[in-house]
């Protein structure tokens, strides 16, 4: 996605503020890069290319090994039913699947691969619509190495113009696509996806599903910027200054961006230090001895009494109350 703005002539300094796209965890195959900041990236890409036929011009520049572990799992088997199938069961190799979803149904005649995306900016989720289509495409071409090309493909999203409606027919190589369907979904002919694959190495499969397991189970999540806000604001608090200045400072940004931020988030700057400010003294209550006027001058308030008033507006009661509550009952 990002060789993909790199190449629309955008600049990445606005991503830089994205903990998930920082190059240590892009190195790191067992990062998780959030939702949000790939549909970041994607409504970037749907400004630049307006149009929905964006999904299938990054796929031109998405080869097998793009996806990593999910590429070999879709292009290595016995034939393309079963590949295909298998590329769904391990969707969350490369995708959300709260967010993403495949299904796969056969009659006899046709093997149709059926997607759904999330509810957000229409442009975004057509352009994914599209590249999820086409991504499947591309892998079953690969895998049985020749031009397959579908029975039918169709969108739940409007018609686009007529010069991406052909641009539409020249990629998935078939006229029959067809808009404001039920479903998104990419129907291959029986035929096709029964038939053995070329490169076939009969056990392989196995060693990478086993390999695919144990690499989500050792994925992590990336640092929501959120949690990052929220870490910076706290290291502030420790060093005596919360201020809104010098916590924007910390993030690379400008006072009012981090206020449109925090935004964005459902949130503003008063709440979040309120909550931080909340957190920390009650865990210096809860595990310290310090006096109340030691507590109030690390957590920010002018004197005690605003400290009572506080923790009595948190947890109802007096902080002696809260300190008593948490001490071991012998």
């Amino acid at each position: 996605m990002l060789d993909s703005v790199r190449r629309s002539g955008t600049g990445l300094g606005r991503f830089a503020r994205l903990p998930d796209l920082d190059p240590e965890v892009l190195r790191d195959d067992l990062s998780r890069v959030s939702t949000p900041t790939m549909l970041v990236l994607w409504e970037q890409l749907t400004l630049t290319e307006p149009g929905p036929a964006i999904g299938a011009l990054i796929t031109h520049h998405a080869p097998i090994g793009t996806f990593g572990l999910w590429d070999y799992l879709v292009t290595t088997g016995e034939n393309l039913i079963e590949t295909l199938k298998r590329a769904v069961a391990y969707l969350e190799c490369i995708g959300d699947p709260a967010g993403e979803k495949l299904q796969t149904i056969e009659d006899g005649k046709h093997f149709t691969i059926r997607h759904a995306t999330g509810t957000w900016v229409p442009d975004v989720v057509e352009a994914i619509e599209l590249f999820a289509l086409a991504m499947l495409l591309t892998r079953a071409r690969a895998a049985s190495r020749r031009p397959i090309f579908p029975h039918g493909v169709t969108f739940a999203h409007r018609p686009p113009h007529q010069h991406r409606r052909r641009q539409l027919v020249e990629f998935f190589g078939t006229r029959n696509i067809s808009f404001d369907a039920p479903s998104n979904s990419i129907t291959f002919r029986d035929d096709d996806v029964r038939a053995p694959l070329p490169k076939a190495q009969p056990g392989l499969e196995e060693i990478l599903m086993r390999h695919a397991d144990l690499t989500l189970a050792a994925s992590k999540p990336v640092l929501q910027w959120r949690d990052r806000f929220r870490a910076t604001l706290a290291a502030a608090l420790h060093e005596d200054n919360p201020t809104l200045e010098h916590v924007a400072q910390r993030l690379a940004m400008s006072p009012r961006t981090l206020q449109r931020r925090l935004a964005e988030h459902g949130t503003n700057w008063r709440e979040e230090i309120e909550a931080v400010r909340q957190q920390r003294t009650m865990d210096l209550l809860r595990t310290t001895d310090l006096p109340l006027q030691s507590i109030a001058t690390r957590v920010g308030y002018s004197d005690v009494r605003a400290l009572r008033r506080a923790v009595h507006r948190w947890e109802g009661q007096p902080p002696h109350a809260v300190r008593q509550s948490a001490k071991p009952v012998h």
